[in-house]
């Protein structure tokens, strides 16, 4: 049998996913296919890969692991990834990942209803969610687990004058925008090629901030 890839194997959650999303209530085989794919991709070196590669590399992220999430008593939660400090591991919903990829996809139609226009900070993450959509699902995977790099390093808080610490208000964004960066630094470096230009992403942070 041919060893495991990561490109074979997120081929394969996607299938699957497909057939678990649907139904309304997704068929318990579907859920054992996904269950199953998800003990063998952690018990592969695909897991040793992708942290290596998006996670350890940070300051104080080097003894976190990434392992991918298999389904709870309500079938796969609704979140795409999240730490876990029992498991000192960033687990990945495959679900939750591939709805994530569709909800960029059709967040251009977004743009033009009154909850997307319900003031800036909306508006512009929905236009960056669309910009996002350009890319491979796989790639987006990457995002996800260098997004959830950011919000475990909590790049966005700060200290406050008066004592303790706060978050940015657009928190999710800031760090959304922090992983494209660095999947952008990676992309370049491992096949000296633009991400924005190979994808066609058209985003230029300062004009959202200075308004133009």
């Amino acid at each position: 049998m041919a060893p495991r890839t990561l490109s074979s194997t997120w081929k394969q959650f996607e299938r699957l996913v497909g057939k678990y999303t649907a139904q309304p209530q997704p068929a318990d085989t579907a859920t054992a296919q996904l269950d199953d794919l998800v003990r063998r991709t952690n018990s592969s070196k695909i897991n040793t890969a992708l942290s290596t590669l998006f996670v350890e590399p940070y300051p104080d992220m080097a003894e976190v692991s990434v392992l991918f999430a298999a389904s709870g008593e309500d079938g796969y939660p609704d979140w795409t990834t999240t730490f876990s400090s029992q498991d000192k591991a960033i687990l990945v919903n495959p679900v939750g990942v591939l709805k994530f990829c569709q909800k960029c996809q059709e967040a251009a139609e977004q743009l033009a209803t009154a909850t997307a226009r319900e003031n800036f900070l909306t508006y512009r993450y929905h236009a960056y969610l669309g910009e996002l959509g350009k890319l491979p699902s796989q790639y987006m995977l990457f995002l996800l687990v260098l997004q959830e790099v950011a919000n475990t390093r909590r790049i966005t808080e700060v200290e406050k004058k008066g004592g303790g610490k706060e978050r940015a208000e657009d928190e999710t964004y800031i760090n959304l925008l922090w992983a494209f960066k660095e999947l952008e630094t990676f992309y370049r470096a491992n096949s000296g090629m633009n991400l924005r230009s190979e994808y066609g992403i058209l985003w230029h942070e300062c004009d959202w901030a200075c308004g133009n």
